[in-house]
């Protein structure tokens, strides 16, 4: 568990490092340095993909999801929950849809990314590319 937290917070201390944070119930940002991570996804909902999908994020304020075939969809970070950065993540997507990305490492280099939609749940698994 204690891995668990450490990579959480590896990842993302930068993000909240060079965000500017304003408070409410949630955290919202601007960035002032970026820097990025990107995740390769293999498979939606337990199917591999034809093709690894490649989602960036960071502390920059549009994370992208790129299928490699064409299709993207970038994520307005909307607001972030404090108490864990990594999840509960708030954003809107290129559609105008509003959504949650909760990311989550499962072993080694591997993650799930989960994207919430009112009532929909898309789960991503793949790893970190370094």
């Amino acid at each position: 568990m204690k891995k668990i937290k450490l990579w959480i917070l590896l990842i993302f201390c930068n993000f909240l490092a060079f965000s500017n944070i304003t408070t409410e119930n949630h955290k919202t940002y601007k960035t002032e340095n970026s820097q990025s991570y990107t995740f390769v996804l293999t498979h939606l909902l337990g199917k591999k993909l034809e093709t690894s999908a490649r989602f960036t994020v960071g502390n920059q304020k549009v994370w992208n999801l790129d299928f490699r075939n064409g299709d993207e969809i970038n994520y307005t970070i909307v607001s972030m929950n404090e108490d864990n950065p990594m999840c509960g993540i708030s954003a809107k997507d290129s559609f105008g849809d509003y959504c949650e990305i909760c990311i989550t490492k499962t072993s080694g280099d591997n993650t799930k990314i989960e994207i919430k939609y009112n009532g929909k749940r898309l789960t991503y698994t793949g790893y970190i590319s370094r």
